[in-house]
C-alpha cells in the first residue's frame, strides 16, 4: 500500500515536471510566432505608434529569449561557443531594435522601417542555427 502511494506521489511530480518542460517549449514556439508577426506589424507600420507597439513587443519577446535558451542549448554551458553565438544574435537583434526606437522618437518612421532588414536578417540567422 505505502509503496504504491509513493509510486503515485513519483508518477504525478514527474507528470508535472514534464508538463512544465513542454509548456516551457511551448512559450518559446509562441514567442518565435510572436516575433515574426511583430516584425511584419513594424515593417507595415503606418504611424510611429504602431510602429513602436510592434517594437516593444519584439524587445520583450527577445529579453525572454536571452533568458530561456532553446532546447537544443540547455544542456550546455554558459560559456559554450553556441551559447554565446545564440546570445550575441539576440544581443543584435536588440541594438537593431534600440536603433528603431530611437529613429522612431526622432520622427524618421521610414529609417526605423529600413532597419527591418537587417532584423530579419538577424533573426532568419538564429533561426537557421538554433532551431
Amino acid at each position: 500500500m505505502l509503496k504504491s502511494l509513493w509510486i503515485s506521489i513519483i508518477f504525478i511530480i514527474g507528470l508535472g515536471l514534464g508538463t512544465s518542460a513542454m509548456a516551457v517549449e511551448e512559450h518559446q514556439h509562441y514567442s518565435m510566432r510572436d516575433l515574426d508577426k511583430n516584425l511584419k506589424k513594424f515593417k507595415a507600420a503606418e504611424d510611429s505608434k504602431e510602429a513602436q507597439a510592434a517594437l516593444q513587443i519584439m524587445q520583450q519577446t527577445v529579453e525572454s529569449y536571452q533568458k530561456h535558451l532553446p532546447s537544443k542549448l540547455q544542456k550546455l554551458k554558459a560559456k559554450d561557443a553556441h551559447v554565446v553565438a545564440y546570445q550575441g544574435l539576440l544581443k543584435d537583434l536588440l541594438i537593431e531594435i534600440k536603433k528603431a526606437e530611437q529613429l522612431l522618437a526622432a520622427k524618421q518612421l521610414q529609417e526605423a522601417q529600413n532597419l527591418s532588414v537587417k532584423m530579419d536578417e538577424i533573426k532568419k540567422q538564429g533561426h537557421q542555427a538554433f532551431k
